[in-house]
């Protein structure tokens, strides 16, 4: 059920049946001359769309959160970085509302890799509070899946680029990207990484992207995230309940 439909009056009567709600985090940053600034929010609220018609009776979808933290991206055109400081302390504060209207569980939907380190602290801070959080960072939780359909992963690579086009073709153009992959260790950081790491904003081989990958990818994930959100639930509640599915 999504939040931003809701009166005050059925705010109140959906908690009365519902105590998790769903939060996408995503950002506003370069992917590439090829693909969307908007990549990292048009993929969480597909997700969402597709998820409220699997669990939308018992899942209050929030608001998007769109900008987020991007060190390395932060030099190229259109990122809008965030500090991690702030956007780890506006994240809670949401979530910490939540918790004050009487939510127990929180999904944090993230489709932004440099969220990561911030929504960890995120995590921990507010299960401190007593709720229950899933973390969800689809293109990591979900990686073995993904490559079964998508072989050249990445930031603005076949798989975001797929994904983006199953939603729009006039949001991503694959003919005007290529197979960009730079080998690096990961532990370490010096100043204009992102600038050697992303040639043109992006990484991956975005030029194998389809529609019909993307809509692959949608369904096989999806499966895998319900099954997430299942366990969140088995978690919380009595063990006879225990055995009610998503769609029950």
């Amino acid at each position: 059920m999504y939040m931003m439909n809701l009166t005050a009056l059925q705010f109140k009567e959906l908690k009365k049946s519902v105590s998790t709600v769903l939060l996408p985090i995503g950002m506003m940053e370069t992917h590439g001359p090829h693909c969307s600034l908007g990549t990292d929010v048009w993929i969480p609220r597909e997700f969402v769309r597709r998820l409220e018609k699997e669990a939308g009776n018992r899942i209050l979808m929030a608001p998007e959160i769109a900008y987020g933290h991007s060190w390395a991206l932060a030099p190229f055109e259109g990122t809008i970085d965030i500090s991690a400081e702030a956007f780890s302390q506006y994240v809670f504060e949401i979530g910490k509302e939540f918790h004050r209207n009487g939510f127990e569980e929180i999904i944090l939907f993230n489709g932004h890799g440099g969220n990561i380190p911030s929504l960890s602290i995120v995590a921990e801070k507010l299960s401190d509070l007593g709720m229950r959080v899933l973390t969800i960072n689809w293109w990591i939780d979900y990686r073995e899946q993904i490559l079964t359909i998508t072989k050249g992963p990445g930031h603005g690579g076949e798989d975001e680029t797929s994904l983006v086009l199953a939603i729009s073709e006039e949001l991503a153009d694959p003919s005007l990207a290529g197979n960009h992959q730079v080998p690096m260790n990961p532990k370490i950081k010096f100043q204009n990484l992102g600038k050697k790491l992303f040639k043109d904003g992006y990484m991956g081989n975005a030029g194998e992207a389809t529609a019909g990958k993307g809509e692959q990818l949608y369904q096989s994930l999806l499966k895998l995230i319900i099954a997430d959100i299942e366990e969140l639930w088995n978690l919380s509640k009595p063990s006879a309940e225990k055995e009610e599915k998503i769609n029950a």
